[in-house]
């Protein structure tokens, strides 16, 4: 599996305009994956414009510089497309890695090298063109990517759960103090209310900030930070709400949480 991001997901994870471009053009031509082993080592030499045939090229970068297969690269074998109409023995790779490369030649079997990350930011660096340092900066910042919405799906997908289990107490406060049940109008109210809280805005402000469609949360375009403090605000609400506390008194108390919780991001963002 690949990993390709809108310019709304790099958005929110901070990439700059730069950084979103280098990514949009190349994560199509250099799909990242998901795993080591997995970036073929054939499509980075089609893309690096390498004048030697693909076989000569890997194998002799291989030797050259020591790569280590199981460490830094993998190979594996594949047949040819009709092969459910030929003799080709359907084997593993362990038994075709046994035949002579004339032999798997003959059979049509390719060779493919599935390399890591940094055997493919090494490879680059290595061929030392525009198009090396240019495809290096994109799996560098590809790596920290990755990482950052690692990061922040750990914030949201928790934070979507809380927002769940607060309407569900809005709905029992709604029926203990008015007797009856919430209406989307209150889910809406509560929601502003914490919105306006850690960005200062309410749902519909922010959509039209972040240009967000109408079928879409708004909350999937916010940075990790944002989402952090709706998730701590939504389970201190909870508790409120369990104490059957009014709204202004809520939001007053969870605006005061909220400053001393996290008052050097909110200085900083203030600042």
């Amino acid at each position: 599996m690949n990993n390709t991001f809108s310019k709304k997901e790099l958005s929110r994870l901070g990439c700059t305009e730069e950084e979103t471009k280098l990514i949009m053009k190349y994560q199509k031509l250099l799909p990242m994956p998901d795993n080591d082993f997995e970036m073929s080592a054939r499509i980075l030499h089609s893309h690096l414009q390498i004048g030697k045939d693909f076989s000569t090229w890997i194998c002799g970068r291989i030797k050259k510089y020591n790569f280590k297969e199981n460490i830094d690269y993998k190979i594996s074998y594949e047949l040819p497309e009709n092969v459910e109409n030929t003799s080709v023995p359907k084997f593993g790779d362990a038994q075709y890695s046994k035949l002579s490369p004339q032999k798997r030649s003959a059979m049509g079997i390719k060779t493919e090298y599935y390399l890591s990350v940094n055997m493919c930011k090494e490879l680059c660096t290595i061929e030392n063109n525009d198009l090396g340092r240019l495809a290096r900066q994109y799996f560098i910042l590809m790596e920290k990517v990755l990482k950052e919405n690692k990061e922040w799906l750990a914030i949201r997908d928790p934070e979507k759960l809380e927002y769940k289990n607060m309407s569900a107490e809005i709905d029992a406060w709604m029926f203990r103090i008015w007797h009856r049940k919430a209406s989307r109008s209150d889910y809406a109210v509560e929601a502003n209310g914490i919105n306006k809280i850690v960005t200062g805005k309410t749902s519909q402000e922010l959509k039209i900030m972040y240009n967000c469609p109408t079928n879409e949360l708004i909350r999937d375009y916010l940075k990790k930070d944002h989402n952090e403090e709706l998730l701590f605000l939504e389970r201190q609400n909870q508790v409120l709400l369990r104490m059957d506390m009014g709204y202004t008194e809520r939001m007053n108390l969870l605006s005061k949480m909220h400053e001393v919780t996290f008052k050097p991001r909110v200085n900083e963002r203030i600042a």
